[in-house]
């Protein structure tokens, strides 16, 4: 697993209530129309983000869960059998480069699944 995805109306907040609890906090930057930043909390990365980059596929809340983002080695094999809410498409940022699409799961939220092309410079 790379990631928990959690959006949140006001980043700076966020980033500043994971920094009291003790979080290393990165990547804090403008990314596909919205913000996002990587917060480090003991073995778990949770990315924020201002909005979802499946947003305009889905409904979804204020703020809140988003989804679990997991790799896999190869992402048109993953998908198969899957309702695809957003994707594939390739992205990049401070991660690199990668393929990725979401998927509906049970309980209403997404699965995030993510092929790494590139590794970050």
């Amino acid at each position: 697993m790379a990631n928990l995805a959690v959006k949140v109306t006001d980043l700076d907040a966020a980033v500043d209530f994971y920094r009291h609890a003790g979080a290393r906090v990165e990547n804090i930057m403008d990314w596909e129309n919205a913000r996002r930043a990587d917060v480090f909390l003991g073995p778990i990365q949770i990315t924020l983000f201002t909005r979802a980059i499946y947003e305009d596929a889905t409904s979804l809340p204020a703020e809140g869960f988003l989804h679990p983002a997991l790799f896999t080695d190869d992402l048109d094999r993953e998908l198969e059998g899957h309702d695809i809410v957003w994707g594939p498409a390739v992205v990049s940022g401070p991660f690199g480069t990668r393929r990725i699409a979401f998927v509906t799961a049970p309980g209403g939220i997404r699965l995030e699944f993510m092929e790494q092309l590139e590794e970050p410079a």
